[in-house]
């Protein structure tokens, strides 16, 4: 379940934020193909990812992974 809510949850938080990939790239260091990566389900992000993606879109873990 929290593999497949991952990615779009993470899209819609970019999306809502109104940021490019890039601009997210500039902003946390997290390069836009790694993004892009974690919002196809391609990658799964490790703990300093996710604590960073947490950080930039001020949302916590368990809205990430969809228990809130």
């Amino acid at each position: 379940m929290y593999k497949e809510v991952f990615p779009s949850r993470l899209k819609q938080a970019r999306k809502e934020s109104g940021f490019t990939q890039r601009e997210i790239e500039k902003e946390t260091g997290i390069s836009q193909s790694r993004i892009a990566k974690l919002e196809t389900g391609k990658l799964e992000p490790d703990l300093e990812t996710l604590g960073i993606l947490c950080n930039f879109y001020d949302k916590s873990a368990d809205y990430f992974i969809g228990r809130a």
